[in-house]
């Protein structure tokens, strides 16, 4: 092996050294990321309190937000029989905005807003619509 040789083996092992080292500290300055639980709760009710079962609730969101690993940017569902409904979910922020919008058949539908986590809780009275 001439001096050459040598002085190539040498430059090639502390080129993949230095690399080594760049690609650790890289690793160790990435953020890490928080995953949180994205929960928006609420109950349906009439004016005077009674629960509506079967409304449609339909979330739709402004940011990352997950079920399982597929995104979610809108959902619909109906109310239980207490006028309950739950969305939950994941996302890497927080406070991700959405809006909900309910609709029932003889009742004028609402839409209202917020933002998540931390949780949302809605209580949304529906009013009668009115007749012609």
């Amino acid at each position: 092996m001439s001096l050459f040789e040598g002085a190539t083996v040498k430059n090639r092992l502390l080129t993949g050294i230095l690399l080594s080292f760049a690609i650790a500290a890289s690793a160790c300055a990435v953020r890490r990321s928080h995953d949180y639980i994205f929960g928006v709760t609420g109950v349906v009710t009439n004016e005077d309190g009674t629960p509506i079962r079967d409304a449609d609730v339909t979330l739709e969101l402004n940011g990352p937000v997950y079920s399982g690993i597929s995104p979610v940017t809108t959902e619909r569902l109906q109310t239980n029989n207490t006028g309950g409904f739950v969305f939950m979910h994941s996302s890497h922020e927080r406070g991700v905005k959405y809006t909900l919008t309910v609709h029932k058949v003889g009742f004028e539908s609402q839409t209202v807003s917020g933002s998540a986590p931390p949780d949302g809780h809605h209580t949304i009275r529906l009013k009668k619509a009115s007749s012609l």
